[in-house]
């Protein structure tokens, strides 16, 4: 972890210790601290750009569908399977719930395959 430490002696052994058991917690991320409660990431595994910022975590983000109105939760393990597992774009937010998302790709599904 990038940080200065204190030069007083007590202050830099009590320092050492809280890096070291956020390391053991698993909440140093690129060398960045990151909050309680939310979900490490693993910035190796995101497709973003030379000179953006990857994720260093994620947390619950709270939206409402752009369809329906209705109030969502796109989770944190949700996001890590998106930006991890299916590559997507980092700067994506959630903007619609599961059932207006489907409705919408059944609905250009069913406009690509027109037999006219």
């Amino acid at each position: 972890m990038k940080k200065n430490l204190p030069k007083n002696p007590i202050k830099r052994k009590r320092e050492e210790k809280r890096i070291a058991k956020l390391e053991k917690e698993g909440r140093i991320v690129g060398g960045v601290e990151i909050p309680k409660n939310v979900l490490p990431a693993d910035p190796a595994k995101q497709e973003h750009a030379d000179g953006y910022s990857a994720k260093l975590y994620y947390q619950d983000v709270h939206f409402k569908c752009a369809g329906c109105g209705k109030e969502e939760v796109w989770t944190a393990q949700q996001q890590k399977k998106y930006f991890e597992v299916q590559k997507g774009n980092i700067y994506n937010e959630a903007k619609w719930c599961h059932e207006c998302h489907m409705r919408r790709m059944q609905a250009k599904h069913d406009s690509g395959t027109s037999d006219a």
